[in-house]
């Protein structure tokens, strides 16, 4: 995560409550009794209200009759388990597969809560007492200011101004960790190619590595280093006019000023390093003239005004532009370079650049 949100009180979370008291205190406490005995009174008005959740709840109590103690324990210790979220990015603990619970349990609990999260959220008894998704997506990213994708820094998200939301990712995903399906520690607003394209049901925690925790309290700065191919530079401040003229990972280097686990595990899962070549390599022509055009409007204006003073100008302004993070460390390293400074001051940007 480039950035992470700062969570918000909301009685949202208090949903997956209901889901707690129904895995310990309904399933795993499976004997004789009718089903519905053990319901409190909340998950009674949903099992009399909804046809289809009363027969899940039926058919997975039926499946914890037959279990023994130990596997009634081992479904209770999995499910709180792998709710822990913030324990499983960090990678204080690791999770338990639900493979190694009981096969005919899992056959019916895996599909219950995958289907469980676009139901149950849905539920109108559920809306009226926790709240919409909706609602609670605004609250969020009012409480955040984020306009952009937290994960990857640049894609869209929808705004309290937009008809719907941008979908709440499941950060460990329903396909490996289905418990977790309504926790609301788990579900995370990112832009569309974060969630879908890229990230999809890759589990997260697969490597064993720790990885960043979308609701941390505390986040380190992440910083993206750029570093240019000296020898590639008139290739690169020209507009590319052919395929084998395309820019390639080694004429544009993207970096981290982090190298820890959390950081290399973002960067692997959401090919992070690939997208912010692309995004740099397609904007180049457009930021480098900028620069040009910047310099050539101020240099009769300011006297000693200099090619580098025309580049910070550019880096500053556009710092909170949505590729500003992207921009500047690009700029900084052209910058850096004498032979560009060099012949963007002769010639204000129309000179051959031999380098």
């Amino acid at each position: 995560m480039l950035k992470v949100y700062k969570p918000i009180p909301h009685d949202i979370y208090k949903a997956h409550n209901l889901i707690e008291y129904l895995v310990n205190e309904v399933w795993c406490k499976a004997d004789s009794k009718q089903c519905k005995s053990k319901l409190n009174d909340e998950l009674k008005a949903l099992y009399e209200d909804q046809l289809w959740f009363q027969e899940q709840v039926k058919a997975i109590y039926k499946v914890c009759k037959s279990l023994t103690t130990q596997e009634k324990g081992d479904f209770k210790k999995a499910f709180a388990h792998n709710n822990k979220i913030k324990e499983l990015c960090d990678g204080t603990i690791t999770p338990i597969a639900i493979s190694t619970l009981n096969k005919d349990l899992v056959k019916v609990v895996k599909p219950f809560f995958k289907e469980l999260y676009t139901r149950f959220l849905g539920w109108k008894v559920i809306r009226d007492t926790y709240g919409e998704k909706k609602t609670y997506y605004d609250e969020l990213n009012l409480k955040n200011g984020f306009i952009d994708c937290p994960c990857c820094g640049f894609g869209d998200l929808k705004t309290i101004y937009s008809k719907g939301r941008s979908a709440f990712d499941h950060y460990l995903p329903q396909k490996h960790y289905p418990f977790s399906s309504t926790n609301f520690n788990n579900l995370v607003p990112i832009c569309t190619t974060c969630n879908s394209d890229e990230k999809g049901e890759v589990d997260v925690l697969k490597e064993g590595k720790p990885v960043y925790y979308p609701f941390a309290k505390t986040h380190p700065s992440i910083e993206v280093t750029v570093d240019v191919d000296k020898k590639a530079l008139k290739k690169l401040i020209e507009p590319t006019d052919s395929l084998k003229s395309k820019i390639t990972k080694s004429e544009i280097k993207v970096d981290f000023n982090l190298k820890d686990d959390k950081t290399e595990s973002w960067d692997k899962i959401f090919d992070i390093k690939s997208r912010y070549f692309e995004r740099i390599s397609s904007n180049r022509i457009g930021w480098f003239t900028k620069v040009e055009k910047h310099y050539r409007k101020y240099k009769e204006k300011i006297i000693d005004y200099s090619v580098e003073n025309a580049f910070d100008d550019v880096i500053e302004d556009d710092s909170d532009d949505q590729l500003g993070f992207l921009k500047a460390p690009y700029l900084e390293s052209l910058k850096s370079n004498p032979h560009l400074v060099k012949a963007i001051g002769e010639v204000a940007g129309s000179s051959k650049i031999n380098a």
